[in-house]
């Protein structure tokens, strides 16, 4: 089975392009994380938890001159020796602009009590682009994953668009107010016989309620995909609506 991970949490609300000058960098350290319910996890429009509910939480420092190095864990249920997934990730997020930023990541996900690690880890490498436009967000990410000499998995190409409008800035029950996000992208594999899946594309569209720390995110996730080209014949490609509360805490 293709393993499929992600540091989910932290999209749910999505990331503002921070206000720097061209070349500047932020000038103070911090740590940020959060932890996450959710009714499913998805990554890339297919389940990683058999269409059940999973428990997340992350833990990211932040370094003054733009680098970020963290680590981020979720229950996953897709073969019967995998029960908990780390992802372990580093990165670089350099201002282009005032309201323009590029971000390049390594990230490992790790599959603790597999059986065989050398046919279930694997790294990918991504580059994301951020552009804020007052209070509408776009991204554009293109993230790849090379086969290695003893894994059993496709190469992979990822290219995903996003965009995040806030549009209600207080609620009575959301002092912060509401935004809108959606996110279309193609997944591609080199050799789909041996992954079980076919290039597909997965998109989704949701809205996320937040209050302070805490983000209550309401999402549809679905794919082009049907059951029977799901590695043969599993609902994790369906169509799901998806519910998540996130609670974040940092400097």
């Amino acid at each position: 089975m293709f393993a499929l991970g992600a540091v989910s949490a932290i999209a749910l609300v999505g990331s503002a392009v921070p206000g720097l000058a061209d070349g500047e960098e932020a000038s103070k350290s911090s740590w940020s994380g959060n932890v996450t319910l959710t009714s499913d996890y998805r990554f890339r429009g297919v389940s990683q938890t058999d269409n059940n509910t999973a428990l997340q939480g992350g833990l990211q420092y932040n370094g003054s001159q733009g680098i970020y190095v963290g680590a981020w864990a979720s229950n996953v249920d897709f073969a019967a020796d995998v029960s908990t997934e780390l992802d372990l990730f580093v990165g670089y997020t350099h201002a282009l602009s005032e309201n323009t930023s590029l971000t390049g990541q390594f990230i490992y996900y790790w599959y603790l009590n597999a059986n065989d690690a050398s046919e279930t880890n694997y790294w990918e490498l991504s580059a994301k682009l951020e552009h804020q436009m007052d209070t509408v967000g776009l991204s554009l990410e293109v993230a790849y994953a090379p086969d290695q000499s003893s894994n059993l998995y496709s190469n992979g190409l990822a290219i995903t668009g996003g965009i995040e409008a806030a549009v209600i800035d207080s609620l009575p029950l959301f002092s912060d107010g509401m935004s809108v996000s959606g996110h279309v992208g193609r997944q591609m594999f080199d050799d789909n016989a041996l992954v079980g899946l076919p290039d597909y594309t997965f998109y989704d569209a949701g809205v996320t309620f937040a209050a302070g720390a805490f983000a209550l995110d309401v999402r549809y996730i679905s794919t082009d995909m049907d059951e029977a080209e799901c590695y043969g014949g599993l609902t994790w490609c369906e169509s799901s609506v998806v519910v998540s509360g996130s609670l974040s805490f940092g400097d």
